[in-house]
């Protein structure tokens, strides 16, 4: 008798199995769909497709990322709720291939209905629980009623799910779509504009695929350390190097791959800022680097070492970043209409507007290092302050002088007549800054005052020049240092404005 049983439970429980539920594994997709379009084009399609089934949305820093609002519950009185939302991330392979993941996200709250021995405290807390949402402020109901405090204690975990059934209609609305087939007469084609410059003058980083690895090739020695939401760094620097922006760059990366959203602030004019913009949202092929390089900024007579060629591939870098779906942006936060201690003033407002309207961003400054004295005063100017000294008051500020070996770079100064001359100079470091060449990037952080911050050294190696953006990669200074630069394949030299 008792086998038979036996045998009717087992036979009952190999049914359940067959039919139970999927497992957390069985929800997971077997592979990565990779969607030949713009990751801009395929979220703007997941958003229509949320939409359309009634979902509404909120606000999100990060574009590649959408969240719907929490549903309203199922109040059924028994105060067991659920809620669901949608996490939609997007992440671009390359400037036409991107991956789109949806998550079904479940937040429950657990009650005991047997807890509540009276039927009229039943009845008060399921009208409580009507008014109640553990995602917004909650109705002020009395605090001495102890039942009352446990309802909003009454909160699980959040579990996310991968909607694959959603994601097959994303595909299928993406992908099934008929051809659009071009006929003579029915098209508008944008002329292409074309280089003008010789073949060897372009970078070449938008030629290349997306490495398996990662975009970032270089770990700096003691950043990981200092990382966090809404860091400011404030760096330091000699003008006119190939070592600071490449190192820069590194520090952008590796900020930016630990999940972190960041900006790259360089010292060029904000008039600047829309051709930046255009260049990151572009292929960053040569005629958008011929475009790029369009501004006044880059055609000025005196080049000073803040338009080379190592800063425009600095920015050409963070492109490439935002590409393979790291969150990184670039502000121009300079000015050409200010001097002196007015124009840091005019700096320092740039990052703590920033600071308060995107509080957990990264923020990455780079700077010629007058710029980043925490103290006030030059030996030219007593009463100069800078912006370093301005934004004393970010509790994350943190300021890095830079560390490097003798070297030399491009720089202008003025010669015994009083006039500008720019050209390659010497650079010979600081006592206090200066380090051996052949070390890889690293920071060092050191002991300061209360009043003066955290405060540390980057090293970047033996300084090399970076000339002008406009002189190519491997040109030669001009003869004069004073006459305006003639980029290769131009036959007239770039005017100058002074």
């Amino acid at each position: 008798m008792h086998c038979r049983w036996l045998v009717v439970a087992l036979t009952v429980m190999a049914f359940g199995c067959a039919h139970s539920k999927r497992t957390p594994e069985a929800e997971l997709p077997k592979y990565e769909h990779v969607f030949q379009k713009p990751l801009t084009e395929a979220m703007a399609a997941t958003r229509q497709l949320l939409e359309e089934r009634g979902y509404t949305f909120e606000d999100t820093e990060d574009p590649n990322q959408l969240v719907t609002t929490w549903s309203d519950p199922d109040r059924a009185g028994t105060r067991n709720t659920t809620y669901t939302r949608y996490l939609v991330t997007g992440v671009a392979l390359s400037p036409r291939q991107s991956v789109v993941r949806i998550f079904r996200m479940t937040q429950q709250t657990t009650g005991n209905d047997a807890e509540w021995k009276k039927l009229w405290w039943k009845v008060y807390l399921e009208r409580a629980e009507q008014m109640s949402n553990p995602f917004v402020k909650e109705v002020d109901f009395d605090q001495d009623d102890a039942a009352t405090k446990r309802l909003s204690m009454l909160r699980g975990a959040q579990h996310g799910t991968r909607d694959l059934d959603l994601e097959q209609a994303l595909t299928l609305r993406l992908e099934s779509a008929p051809s659009v087939e071009v006929l003579a007469g029915n098209v508008a084609e944008e002329k292409r504009p074309t280089a003008v410059r010789a073949p060897e003058f372009y970078l070449e980083r938008w030629k290349d695929e997306a490495p398996v690895q990662g975009p970032c090739t270089t770990s700096v020695r003691g950043l990981p350390q200092l990382l966090h939401p809404g860091l400011t760094l404030l760096i330091g620097e000699q003008l006119g190097t190939n070592e600071v922006p490449d190192v820069v760059g590194h520090v952008v990366c590796q900020a930016a791959q630990a999940g972190l959203a960041v900006v790259l602030g360089l010292s060029l004019p904000d008039t600047e800022q829309a051709r930046v913009d255009r260049y990151l949202a572009s292929p960053g092929a040569p005629a958008d680097q011929d475009a790029l390089l369009e501004g006044r900024f880059w055609t000025r007579t005196y080049q000073d070492g803040r338009s080379s060629r190592a800063v425009m591939d600095l920015i050409d870098r963070a492109r490439a970043l935002r590409a393979a779906g790291l969150r990184v942006t670039v502000v121009a936060y300079d000015t050409d209409v200010r001097n002196g201690s007015e124009r840091d003033a005019a700096q320092a407002q740039v990052w703590t507007k920033r600071r308060a309207a995107k509080p957990d961003e990264v923020q990455v400054v780079l700077a010629g290092n007058t710029h980043t004295q925490l103290e006030k005063g030059t030996k030219w100017d007593p009463s100069f302050t800078p912006m370093a000294h301005l934004m004393k008051g970010d509790r994350s500020l943190v300021v890095l002088e830079m560390s490097y070996a003798q070297g030399t770079r491009w720089g202008c100064d003025l010669d015994r007549d009083s006039k500008l001359v720019c050209g390659i100079v010497g650079a010979t470091p600081a006592p206090k800054v200066a380090a051996r060449a052949g070390l890889s990037p690293y920071i060092q952080l050191r002991e300061a005052s209360a009043t003066e911050g955290l405060q540390g050294l980057l090293y970047v190696g033996q300084l090399t020049p970076s000339l002008p953006a406009l002189l190519g990669p491997r040109a030669a200074p001009p003869t004069d240092p004073r006459q305006a630069p003639r980029a290769p394949g131009r036959d007239v030299p770039v005017p100058g404005v002074f």
